[in-house]
């Protein structure tokens, strides 16, 4: 019995000591896995961030605004195109031509980079054309010239997005998030410290969605961004039509309810009547 009891004393201290072990170890346990859920959490939010981050345009002007007599021409101002578009961006908008002075007009100026390239409109083929001033090189390395590079199916009268990826010297052009037109050009384009401006006084029509990356959109991109901004039938999405209905409005004048606020009119008699023989 003796024994029996010892066995069973030294059976309950041992578990008393492996419970006194754990719970030594426990509470320093219990931190350290807080503490890497912690991280790990914070983690996921930073990396969340950035990739959100990397998805929305680093510049945006909605408007619209317009080509023919527009309030101010620039549309990207100097500091962006300085800061997003290196050797690596991507632009975005919405464009729609309603008329050209002349239909018989190879491109209509629309807008312009001054010293890297400019945009015009050719309304008789429906395509927008750019023209590149590409950096000098040795004859035997390519063109020296400016480079034209065309884009077609920009509809007439109707809203169309244009995006434009250049990564180096290649060159991809969507119209509606479809991928159209792909072009590697003879050489670098020129390096410039200017905006972004149109050209005003030529084409009638409007801008919208200006949108800008400093980086070069993929095709799925390009068409979850045209799907986002742009409703059913294909216009810019900027905000409830409603609101443009408020325009129409006209409030009644408060001081004259009845309509009539001319006073009493005056008939005159019939000797100040005038009578005029040919009517």
């Amino acid at each position: 019995m003796f024994g029996s009891n010892g066995f069973l004393s030294s059976l309950t201290t041992g578990t008393t000591q492996q419970f006194g072990r754990m719970e030594v170890v426990t509470p320093y346990l219990i931190p350290g896995v807080l503490a890497i859920v912690g991280i790990f959490i914070v983690a996921i939010i930073i990396i969340t961030i950035v990739q959100l981050q990397q998805s929305y345009p680093a510049k945006t002007l909605k408007g619209p605004v317009d080509l023919y007599k527009p309030n101010t021409p620039v549309i990207v101002d100097r500091e962006a195109t300085l800061k997003n578009m290196g050797g690596t961006y991507t632009l975005a908008y919405y464009l729609k031509v309603d008329a050209v002075p002349d239909m018989r007009s190879m491109a209509t100026p629309l807008m312009t980079w001054a010293g890297v390239w400019n945009t015009g409109y050719n309304a008789a083929n429906e395509q927008l054309t750019w023209t590149f001033a590409e950096t000098k090189s040795s004859a035997s390395s390519g063109s020296e010239g400016p480079e034209t590079v065309t884009l077609p199916k920009v509809a007439l009268q109707r809203w169309n997005q244009i995006t434009m990826t250049f990564e180096g010297r290649t060159l991809d052009l969507y119209v509606n998030g479809v991928l159209t037109k792909s072009a590697i050009l003879h050489n670098m384009p020129q390096v410039a410290r200017s905006s972004i401006t149109l050209v005003p006084g030529g084409i009638i029509g409007q801008i919208a969605y200006v949108q800008l990356w400093p980086r070069r959109l993929t095709v799925a991109d390009t068409q979850a961004n045209y799907t986002d901004t742009s409703d059913s039938q294909g216009r810019p999405y900027l905000g409830p039509a409603y609101f443009q209905a408020l325009e129409t409005i006209s409030l009644p004048n408060l001081f004259c309810p009845s309509g009539n606020c001319e006073g009493t009119p005056v008939t005159a008699t019939p000797s100040q009547t005038w009578e005029f023989p040919y009517a």
